[in-house]
């Protein structure tokens, strides 16, 4: 459902967060890497509902974040964007939007906890970062907007390949039957 996508040629570099839009999911973290780095050619996109009302006015009044609101269809906003920040700290089963993301050839960077850690290679798909640490995420930032555009696609390629491989819909199945024969067997 989420083939590698055509890297955006605009020559701006674009983070996106979506998720339901509250406290646990990361957004401050998002927003405190969008105060440090938000420009004319580096952009902060937010897609998702708001649970807290007060996020939806701060980020209706944030200069440095466009707020898009919940969103249906994901995929143009996985093609416009250069990194997928996604620092949830909330207690995730495995997150989705990681997999959608990393699958559209995008690198991500995510918290190093349950979840969100299996979608990435630290350093090749990636970047995680320590749960709830607004340094490390800003730090992780940083290290994205030094990439060239062609290394920066190059890792989300790799993050491409690493979804198909290991997450693949008929692999996850075919594991499961796999062990629920073993215990019927056993």
């Amino acid at each position: 459902k989420y083939p590698v996508l055509p890297w955006p040629g605009d020559g701006k570099i674009r983070f996106l967060f979506t998720a339901r839009v509250m406290k646990e999911k990361g957004i401050d973290l998002f927003l405190a890497a969008a105060r440090k780095f938000a420009s004319e050619n580096v952009v902060f996109d937010v897609c998702g509902a708001c649970d807290d009302g007060n996020y939806k006015e701060i980020l209706n009044n944030e200069k440095c974040v466009t707020y898009h609101g919940e969103q249906k269809d994901m995929t143009p906003f996985y093609r416009e964007c250069s990194c997928f920040l996604y620092p949830s700290y909330y207690p995730e089963g495995m997150s989705n939007v990681l997999l959608e993301a990393a699958a559209s050839g995008r690198p991500v960077i995510a918290a190093n906890r349950a979840g969100c850690r299996e979608t990435l290679d630290n350093g090749i798909t990636g970047f995680l970062v320590p749960v709830n640490d607004e340094k490390a995420v800003i730090e992780a930032t940083e290290k994205i907007l030094q990439m060239s555009r062609e290394e920066r696609k190059a890792m989300g390629l790799r993050g491409s390949e690493k979804i198909r491989r290991e997450f693949d819909r008929k692999l996850v199945v075919q594991a499961y039957w796999e062990e629920i024969t073993r215990i019927v067997e056993g």
